[in-house]
């Protein structure tokens, strides 16, 4: 525990609620000569709520249950984290069930204690959102909560299980050819294009004898001309 500040909030928020105060302010006087930033920040330390100064005496009196419950909040921040991003991580069910098993416990602590209905219920809140919050992890391990919390910045709901993303959807398959079909098709294209060249050849025969008629009636007309230049 090599933080300065860390060490006098242990030593603090170990003392019962209704010495805090006091306390605090003896050891920040203390402090004040030697090491005045740390005393500004002990005397800044708020008292802790009645749920918070439950839960800290609850750690030091059994910090195992704690302990555990922590560490199962690690796991299902780390599975759902996982689930999210569609990766393959620890089993998100197990975790779920790992962390409500390990606050139940915590529960039943809590219940033995001398706490009204209303103090029971911010701790019980408080502790879910600590064990889950990396943020606030430390301050519960440590037993150095101060305040109620009503919400984690991870905002992650041990309840709810986060949908793995949506598959993408499969490239629709081309259909297959039809090989009748296309053998039909094709046998259809042969028959045109042999009809198309008979009627070529056809059309070609026909113009080659429309020339030699050309030319033999020229050659007429020529004979005719000369015919008639010719002296009688």
């Amino acid at each position: 525990m090599a933080d300065p500040l860390v060490r006098e909030s242990v030593a603090l928020y170990g003392r019962p609620r209704e010495e805090f105060t006091a306390a605090r302010n003896l050891r920040a006087k203390e402090l004040k000569q030697d090491d005045p930033e740390l005393a500004a920040a002990v005397i800044a330390l708020p008292k802790p709520t009645v749920a918070a100064a439950a839960l800290n005496e609850l750690v030091r009196e059994d910090p195992s249950e704690i302990r555990a419950l922590v560490q199962s909040g690690k796991r299902l921040r780390e599975a759902q984290e996982q689930a999210v991003a569609g990766k393959q991580g620890p089993d998100l069910a197990a975790a779920i069930a790992e962390h409500r098993a390990a606050l139940d416990r915590v529960r039943r602590d809590l219940q033995r204690r001398k706490l009204s209905g209303a103090t029971l219920e911010k701790a019980l809140k408080t502790v879910r959102i600590a064990s889950l919050d990396p943020a606030t992890q430390p301050l519960l391990e440590r037993g150095t909560l101060a305040e109620d919390l009503t919400s984690s910045g991870f905002g992650l709901d041990p309840g709810l299980v986060a949908a793995r993303p949506k598959a993408a959807k499969p490239k629709p398959t081309p259909p297959k050819p039809d090989r009748k079909a296309e053998e039909k098709r094709r046998r259809e294209a042969q028959a045109r294009l042999r009809d198309a060249e008979a009627a070529l050849e056809e059309a070609e025969q026909r113009a080659k004898a429309a020339q030699r008629d050309v030319e033999r009636a020229a050659a007429e007309v020529e004979r005719a001309r000369r015919a008639l230049d010719e002296p009688g």
